[in-house]
């Protein structure tokens, strides 16, 4: 009980967010339109409802089509747009020609998508009507005369523009609301369904009381009746605006503004911190575990256990989709892997020699591409990636985790190389054990009568290098919050202002400039320039970036002790080498010129 206390106090207080706020005049001029009383109840409860429906949907099942989830919110936007026309005017030919200009909206999906948006934003301009006023004719014989379009006064406009408006409504975030973004992600079910509507009900609360309170004030006003077509007219402007700004990120801009010159907000934020304090604890996080034994000479290579079958991939590259039945009499090495992961990227190489040394003989070597960030279920990344790497042997998507969950995987990267009865009879976690990787795949060869000959792989691994303290991979999200050492006490998803602190201990992070957190994972600069520092124990710094959907390629300079290093250009969402040289203490800093830019976590080497 005392969870769902909390998540609904802190949804409350969402209302004076600078995320939130812009929603209360358009809730109020909404409400205002009609004359039902129960309209702002009907406009406020789709909203709720919409917010957690997509919010829902989006974490367990649209996230792996990251271009349909956009479309979505684009889609939202042209609504808005629709609906504020023709609040303002009931001209056919002007109603039709803002829903053909306003599907410029979809131009970032191309122009198909564009005629699209037109086609189907004039169908529904058209058939509005008609179908508004078949629908009041039923039951009570044909209406002398109906509202036009869009603009009717009835209970299904409210709720439309009710689901819109909380489909745009998703971004906002603050710790609490985290925290069941998180449980939705993780244990999926009852209770994260009703963690996330216990907190939409708060955040609607306020809302509520604003709409009845300015519907109440109308009707006591008995001289305002008169203007009732001019206040329709002021909500279809709202719309419109609204519409506007939430596409080209006005409002982003203007929340920006606020943090950089105002305190705005802030008060919310910290009541919203003392209410929530540690009283929401995130599902952890899996420990690091150990590898299987070193293979010895074959075949004394231990069975482990049965190996799952592969479910829940797709899409396939460099090959059709495979199964392990169908692979039984083969050797087969599943590797887990992301491409932002710097371990996993010093991988590819020896994976890929595996490949093309033993892809000749009963063996078969599969990718399992499981993302850790958003942006890397996006197929077309992925295919990239596949492309920049050189990569040839079969690999696959795992955007919903469902083939690491059947192995019980918890590491990036990982391999199991099983035998061809299926039995995994070798793993290792990490990097290294290159050598050690080949010997086993010989030895299940040789099980098979197969002699393969010639050196290992690379030549045979390296001489080990002295193990050396490194900084830790450090997120920029949440998961990371406490190395940030000019951070608030808990993450949200406000917009603020960081000044660059006096001093940084070893394996901290500051921020600079006007950075947003962006669903608990990334921060994105909201200012024209801003700058991220790290004081690392390393001889090499990595760098997980991207770009926010719509932001053109940014450039950033980097600065390592105090000087300049060089120059590098943000162009897609992967993983930038910042820097390599003598292993010691060092404070590398990015410096980035231009909103947009998303970063996730730093990596580091020896």
């Amino acid at each position: 009980m005392t969870l769902y206390l909390v998540l609904f106090l802190a949804g409350t207080l969402t209302i004076l967010l600078p995320c939130i706020l812009p929603l209360v005049p358009l809730v109020l001029g909404v409400s205002l339109a009609g004359r039902r009383r129960i309209r702002p109840l009907v406009i406020v409860a789709g909203m709720a409802a919409s917010f957690v429906i997509f919010t829902f949907v989006l974490q367990l099942a649209l996230a792996r089509f990251v271009a349909a989830a956009d479309l979505i919110r684009i889609a939202s936007t042209y609504v808005l747009l629709l609906f504020g026309v023709c609040f303002l005017s009931s001209n056919t030919r002007l109603q039709i020609a803002a829903a053909v200009i306003g599907s410029l909206f979809f131009i970032s999906h191309g122009w198909a998508a564009v005629l699209l948006g037109a086609a189907l934003g004039t169908g529904a301009l058209l058939l509005a009507g008609p179908i508004a006023a078949r629908m009041q004719q039923l039951g009570s014989g044909v209406q002398r005369s109906a509202s036009g379009g869009l603009g009717n006064d009835s209970l299904l406009t409210a709720l439309i523009v009710g689901l819109t408006l909380g489909l745009v409504w998703v971004p906002c975030a603050g710790p609490a609301l985290g925290f069941a973004l998180t449980l939705v992600r993780d244990q999926p079910g009852p209770r994260a369904l009703a963690a996330l509507s216990v907190y939409a009900i708060g955040a609607a609360t306020p809302l509520l009381a604003v709409a009845y309170g300015g519907q109440q004030a109308v009707r006591s006003a008995r001289a305002l009746n008169r203007y009732s077509g001019r206040i329709k007219q002021v909500a279809g402007g709202l719309l419109l605006l609204s519409a506007l700004a939430l596409r080209y990120d006005w409002l982003t801009s203007g929340q920006t503004w606020l943090a950089e010159h105002t305190s705005f907000g802030s008060l919310a934020a910290s009541l919203e911190d003392r209410l929530v304090g540690n009283r929401l604890v995130s599902p952890a996080h899996a420990s690091a575990a150990s590898s299987s034994p070193a293979p010895v000479a074959p075949p004394l290579l231990p069975q482990i256990a049965p190996a799952p079958e592969l479910t829940g991939l797709g899409p396939w590259y460099n090959s059709r989709p495979l199964t392990l039945a169908s692979l039984r009499g083969k050797v087969v090495l599943v590797d887990f892997w992301t491409y932002s992961c710097i371990n996993c990227v010093r991988t590819l190489p020896y994976i890929e020699a595996y490949w093309t040394r033993y892809r000749d003989m009963p063996f078969v070597l599969i990718g399992i591409h499981t993302p850790e960030f958003v942006f890397e279920k996006s197929p077309q990344n992925v295919a990239d990636a596949i492309r920049r790497h050189g990569l040839t042997y079969p690999i696959a998507q795992d955007n919903e985790y469902a083939t690491w969950n059947a192995f019980g995987n918890h590491y990036w990267p990982a391999k199991y190389l099983i035998d061809a009865e299926g039995i995994v009879r070798y793993t290792h976690f990490g990097e290294g054990g290159y050598e050690e990787t080949d010997i086993a795949i010989r030895g299940l060869l040789g099980e098979l009568g197969r002699r393969p000959s010639g050196a290992m792989v690379a030549g045979g691994a390296p001489a080990a290098a002295p193990a050396l303290n490194l900084s830790p991979e450090t997120y920029l999200g949440a998961r990371g919050w406490s190395a940030l050492s000019n951070g608030r006490d808990d993450p949200d998803g406000g917009v603020h202002r960081y000044v660059a602190p006096k001093t940084l201990p070893l394996n901290h992070f500051a921020l600079v400039g006007t950075w947003r957190l962006v669903e608990g994972e990334r921060q994105v600069l909201a200012g024209a320039d801003g700058e991220i520092r790290f004081h690392a124990l390393a001889g090499e710094v990595n760098l997980v970036l991207g770009l926010e959907l719509g932001t053109p390629p940014r450039s950033a300079d980097v600065e390592v002790d105090g000087r300049e290093f060089k120059a590098i250009t943000i162009d897609r969402h992967d993983l930038f080498p910042l820097w390599s040289g003598p292993y010691a203490e060092h404070e590398v800093s990015l410096r980035v010129h231009g909103r947009g830019v998303a970063a996730y976590a730093f990596t580091f080497g020896q």
